[in-house]
């Protein structure tokens, strides 16, 4: 049998059977003619959007209405643009945050997010920002060879800022989510969890009740709902590709709980703002602290068993093909531990005892497919 597989990122990821759908955007508006690149979208109070452009220095924000008509422009005075991705604000409306943490060439040392407060209609036209200042944990090269440490998506939640990573080259595919809080100051970021997206996200937002968020690629939405804690990918999970006309989209918002706004790029088509009423794929939230997929299109193909583990696991195949089974464990910088070939419906017993107590991550895989990626905890 023959396998191929990618490097994953520096933590194994989840591979959650999710739904599929689709959905074509409503144009809404042109943007206004000085946000020729908005990377950023707040659908924000009054009817009034607030965006920004990528890079370029350009330390303005912009405001318009739902019809593209600039409304006002208001700079950041002690910001620099050296890369600003995304914009987002906390439930109250309390404060607007501006990711200035592209990173490309996956080498910056300076990564930061301004904090100003949220504008109003008494709000000078230059405002002075706070400054909160990041590391990532898991960064030792800068540049970095494997390249997972690109940001464009960011979100506030409970008092914490929470950003997913833009990956590229053999990274590309898995998406990871760190936490930083929102005062200012100088932190390392936690590192979370990440996701198989198998894209590059441009944004994300969080509906005003914290019971969904949407991540944001070009071509389609990953959204997530009833997660456990912070960990938004543990979530029930749909996948949304877009129909209609292809452009760059770059930028999402909850303008209501279930209406979604977005902008994408003017590179050629595009530099439009649009909406998608997002009712049809929203449940309703749940109060268990286990938040699980409610609905999936596949079942696991392997059992194992226990979970936590001690000293070993069976492995139990459940599927009725008659082909063999892949089983690879790995720990959580991606470094293959252990693997073995599961004849078709037979099981075996691995011995772990030699690991340390811990998280790892095991993924199965049948005919050059993968069936699934799952946790497996270590515990003594």
């Amino acid at each position: 049998m023959k396998h191929t597989f990618y490097t994953l990122s520096m933590l194994a990821l989840f591979a959650v059977n999710g739904v599929t759908a689709a959905v074509t955007p409503t144009v809404m508006s042109p943007l206004p003619q000085q946000v020729g690149e908005s990377s950023g979208l707040v659908a924000g109070q009054n009817g009034e959007n607030w965006s920004h452009n990528d890079g370029y220095g350009d330390n303005h924000l912009y405001g318009f209405n739902n019809s593209g008509v600039l409304s006002r422009t208001l700079t950041v005075s002690n910001a620099v643009n050296t890369d600003w991705e995304d914009i987002t604000h906390d439930a109250g409306f309390n404060h607007l945050f501006i990711g200035d943490f592209g990173n490309n060439a996956n080498d910056r040392t300076n990564l930061k997010i301004f904090r100003i407060p949220y504008p109003t209609s008494s709000t000078p036209s230059t405002v002075t920002a706070d400054v909160i200042r990041f590391s990532y944990p898991d960064q030792q090269q800068f540049p970095s060879t494997w390249m997972n440490f690109d940001a464009e998506a960011f979100l506030h939640h409970n008092g914490s800022l929470y950003i997913f990573t833009k990956p590229d080259g053999i990274a590309v595919g898995y998406t990871k989510l760190y936490r930083i809080p929102d005062q200012p100051g100088t932190y390392v970021a936690t590192l979370i969890d990440s996701f198989y997206t198998n894209d590059r996200p441009t944004s994300v937002a969080i509906n005003a009740d914290g019971s969904a968020i949407v991540l944001l690629a070009v071509s389609r939405i990953h959204l997530f709902q009833n997660w456990t804690a912070d960990n938004f990918f543990s979530g029930q999970y749909t996948r949304i590709s877009f129909g209609g006309t292809y452009t760059q989209k770059e930028a999402i918002s909850f303008r209501t709980l279930s209406e979604i706004m977005l902008t994408d790029e003017n590179n050629g088509v595009g530099n439009f703002l649009y909406q998608i009423d997002m009712a049809p794929f929203l449940t309703a939230p749940t109060s268990s602290s286990g938040n699980s997929p409610s609905t999936t299109t596949g079942v696991d193909k392997v059992v194992v068993f226990p979970n936590p583990a001690s000293d070993f696991i069976n492995i139990r195949p459940i599927q009725t093909k008659d082909n063999d089974v892949y089983f690879e464990l790995f720990d959580v910088l991606g470094n293959q531990l252990k693997s073995a070939t599961l004849p078709a419906m037979i099981g075996l017993r691995m011995d772990v005892s030699t690991l340390p107590v811990g998280t790892y991550y095991y993924r199965v895989s049948d005919s050059d497919r993968e069936l699934l990626t799952k946790r497996l905890v270590i515990s003594r």
